[in-house]
C-alpha cells in the first residue's frame, strides 16, 4: 500500500512522526511531504501566484514551502505522477479539528484535497495536543483507532475526521461517530504594537455541546469519527428555491 502523509504544523511536527509511526505498521511505502513551516488555518488554500519550494529532506520525506493542500498538489504530481497513493493520512494535529474549526483546517484541508481527485483521505487530530506530553491518548490507542479508521469504507470525495479526547488513559471510552457540533459565537480582535495592526485572538465560543456532536463526545472521552462530505451542495434546498425565467 501506497500512503501519502502530511501535516500543517510543519515537518518538525511531533504529531506527524507519531501518525508515520502508525502508517508503518501497515506499509513499508511512505512518502511524508508537509510545510516547511507551521501552516495551521489555512483550510484548503493553495499557492496559485507564488513559486514553491519543494525539498527532499531524506529518503521518503519532503518540505513544501507552502499550505497543506500544495503539499499534496506537489506530491502528486511530482512523486505520484504515475502511481497514485492509495491513501493519503493528515495529521496528527496539534489541537482538535472539530465543529466548527473544520472549515479553518489546513489538515482536514489537505485530505480534502486529496479526496477531491479520488483518494481515500483520512484526518487526525489530538485535542490540547500543544505538547508532546499532549498526546497520551494519540500514543496509547492510536493503533487501534488507526486500524479502525482504515476499516472505514468511504466513498468517493468523503473524508474521515478523527479526533483524540484529552482526558486521563483510565477514562478514555471508545470510539463514537458524531456530528460536527456548533461551537463558534465570534472572534477577538487585538490591537497590535503598530497603528492599523490587529491579530486575531481566539474566538469566543459556547460552552454548552450539542447532543451527539463531537465536541459532546470528545468532552466524555471517546475518540470521534466525523465522515465529511466535499460536496458541499446543499442538496435539500435545491427544490426549495423558485426557479425564474430571466
Amino acid at each position: 500500500m501506497k500512503i501519502l502523509i502530511t501535516n500543517d504544523d510543519g515537518i518538525d511536527a511531533y504529531g506527524l512522526g507519531l501518525l508515520e509511526q502508525l502508517a508503518k505498521t501497515i506499509s513499508d511505502d511512505i512518502t511524508v511531504v508537509a510545510p516547511m513551516y507551521n501552516r495551521s488555518g489555512t483550510s484548503q488554500a493553495i499557492s496559485l501566484q507564488n513559486e514553491l519550494n519543494f525539498s527532499h529532506i531524506t529518503d521518503n520525506r519532503y518540505a513544501c514551502s507552502g499550505n497543506p493542500a500544495d503539499c499534496v498538489m506537489l506530491a502528486l504530481n511530482l512523486l505520484f505522477k504515475d502511481k497514485r497513493p492509495d491513501l493519503v493520512l493528515s495529521g496528527i494535529n496539534h489541537g482538535m479539528n472539530a465543529s466548527d474549526d473544520v472549515g479553518y483546517s489546513g489538515t482536514v484541508g489537505a485530505a480534502r484535497e486529496a479526496a477531491i481527485v479520488g483518494i481515500p483521505a483520512i484526518a487526525f487530530s489530538q485535542r490540547c495536543g500543544k505538547l508532546e506530553a499532549d498526546f497520551d491518548v494519540a500514543r496509547e490507542f492510536g493503533k487501534r483507532v488507526f486500524d479502525h479508521a482504515l476499516s472505514v469504507k468511504l466513498p468517493d470525495r468523503h473524508v474521515l475526521n478523527v479526533n483524540f479526547p484529552s482526558t486521563e488513559l483510565s477514562d478514555v471510552k471508545g470510539i463514537r461517530t458524531a456530528a460536527l457540533d456548533r461551537h463558534k459565537m465570534s472572534d477577538q480582535i487585538i490591537a497590535g504594537t503598530r497603528p492599523n495592526h490587529f491579530s486575531i485572538g481566539p474566538l469566543n465560543q459556547r460552552i454548552e455541546t450539542n447532543p451527539e456532536s463531537d465536541r459532546f463526545f470528545l468532552q466524555d472521552g471517546y475518540v470521534t469519527f466525523t465522515p465529511l462530505l466535499v460536496d458541499t451542495t446543499a442538496t435539500t434546498l435545491l427544490h426549495n428555491i423558485p426557479e425564474i425565467s430571466l
